[in-house]
């Protein structure tokens, strides 16, 4: 019986390493997150990564554009920033640049008239 209950632990263990963290992050997907992606679109621009592991150990694999790249990871503050459906008639103008320029809970987002620092929708 003893045989059986070692190799049932042994079993568990092993289903879970295969299993996401609590974090939400996939296996081998590294803490942080990705820089602002607000570049023009260059479609002949092949993915040079997918996903974090091919990627230096302070870099994680992002969409830049049209295309995957190695890029350094950036902190990112908890929550999901909220949907701007509107879209702006003058220049884009960045208040922001990272969440990291943001006080507090506040987050930096795409808004209609470029990023600029908000609340997050969940947290």
């Amino acid at each position: 019986m003893r045989a059986w209950s070692l190799l049932l632990l042994v079993s568990l263990l092993a289903l879970g390493s295969q299993l996401p963290t609590v974090s939400g992050r996939r296996k081998g997907e590294r803490h942080g997150g990705c820089p602002p992606d607000d570049g023009p679109c260059l479609h002949s621009v092949p993915d040079q990564c997918v996903d974090d592991s091919q990627c230096p150990s302070k870099m994680k694999c992002c969409h830049r554009s049209c295309f995957r790249q190695c890029v350094r990871r950036v902190a990112v503050k908890q929550g999901t920033c909220p949907e701007d459906r509107l879209r702006c008639l003058g220049p884009v103008q960045h208040l922001c640049h990272q969440d990291a320029d943001c006080r507090g809970k506040s987050r930096c987002c795409l808004g209609a008239c470029g990023r600029d620092c908000r609340n997050p929708v969940r947290g």
